[in-house]
């Protein structure tokens, strides 16, 4: 049964090149990097030449740039370590309902140690950016916003939430959370205004376990990783040099073909929208066609969203379902609910993403197999 994966917004397939960038990092330069024989050089040169790659993708000097296990430690680290190291100039911090659990959990947890937090709503996938000028003060240390919303495939204006902050006069460093847009949607570190960046191998067909963050020049930051002094003492442990090996392979080959990716996964996003709406007029789409390239939402009303996973799973298919990742409350709505979808489109919504490996052919027999799996009797109650 050939495989047709169309999930890749949860993690791609690597590069062949970075599969083998893996191998030969873990027999020919698997020294310590910080070792200073020859095996430990060259480990040092290959992570020295990642840390250009991504460098050079944000438009950045490679000192700014700091390895991490992966976007989830990049958004803790960019978050405690921004807050804690500024706490003397406020205890206000400003995001949106809509974050990845990375960032609501961690901000959560500074709440509970007497932070003031403030969550900006964006119903229908549009951020409210009056709210949002309305919530940052003289007092607000930090604002972290997500550029793509992993759901939904929203953008949000990164930059225009950096002119709030200058316009209101506010000391807040802006964090971006850049883990589904990085290699997604062209942009560079001072074009979208932010001071921290969090990124991630796996996404952009590198490897797990492997990301990096963007801290500008000057920016005063708090570690959360104490040992060594790798990584200029931000973020001490041994490095993984196979893995920002390949990572820095796979930010090369993304960059090199970004434009012509991008315009292909935005046909097949467009295709694949038509393709629902023509074959299935039951299907709600969440999504739209100003939102990421490779990210398309849609709910079957009243069929569980699981119950299609597996149908899919069944041959060869591969997508996923949405709102899985919690809002930022303890208990409340799920982050679909927070952009404005009904509990019944949320608990029936499934997300399709696509990489530039992927064929209209792929959306084909998707949507095939969506029309069978609607025409079984009592499918809608699964």
């Amino acid at each position: 049964m050939p495989e047709i994966y169309l999930d890749n917004s949860a993690t791609t397939r690597p590069y062949p090149e970075v599969t083998e960038k893996v191998v030969n990092m873990l027999t020919e330069a698997y020294g310590n990097p910080s070792s200073l024989h020859r095996l430990g050089l060259k480990s040092k040169f290959e992570i020295e030449k990642a840390r250009q790659s991504i460098a050079d993708a944000l438009d950045v000097t490679p000192e700014e740039i700091y390895f991490t296990s992966g976007g989830t430690e990049s958004d803790n680290l960019a978050i405690i370590g921004a807050c804690l190291a500024n706490s003397n100039r406020g205890k206000r911090i400003v995001t949106t309902e809509a974050e990845h659990a990375a960032v609501t959990k961690t901000i959560r947890d500074l709440k509970k140690q007497g932070w003031e937090v403030k969550y900006v709503s964006a119903p229908g996938g549009k951020l409210d950016m009056e709210a949002m000028e309305r919530s940052i003060n003289e007092q607000t240390v930090l604002v972290s916003a997500m550029m793509v919303n992993n759901e939904i495939g929203s953008i949000f204006p990164i930059n225009e939430i950096k002119t709030i902050i200058k316009r209101n006069h506010s000391p807040a460093l802006l964090h971006c959370d850049a883990v589904q847009g990085f290699g997604k949607i062209p942009f560079t570190a001072a074009g979208i205004g932010a001071d921290l960046i969090s990124i991630s191998a796996h996404k952009i067909h590198g490897v797990k376990g492997s990301g990096a963050l963007y801290v500008k020049k000057g920016i005063n930051m708090y570690t959360t990783m104490f040992g060594g002094g790798q990584e200029r003492g931000l973020r001490s442990g041994t490095e993984s040099s196979p893995l920002i090996a390949a990572f820095g392979e796979a930010v090369r080959i993304t960059f090199a073909n970004l434009h012509k990716d991008i315009m292909h996964m935005t046909r097949l996003r467009d295709y694949c929208i038509r393709a629902i709406t023509d074959k299935i007029p039951s299907a709600v789409i969440n999504s739209n066609n100003q939102g990421a390239p490779h990210i398309v939402n849609f709910s079957l009303p009243g069929v569980k969203n699981e119950t299609v996973v597996y149908y899919l799973d069944s041959k060869g298919i591969y997508i996923s379902s949405g709102a899985a990742c919690k809002s930022n409350h303890t208990r409340g709505p799920s982050v679909l609910e927070s952009l404005g979808l009904s509990r019944d489109l949320a608990d029936s919504a499934l997300r399709i993403s696509f990489s530039p490996m992927n064929r209209k052919s792929d959306i084909d027999v998707l949507i095939e197999a969506l029309v069978e799996y609607c025409s079984i009797p009592g499918s809608e109650s699964h």
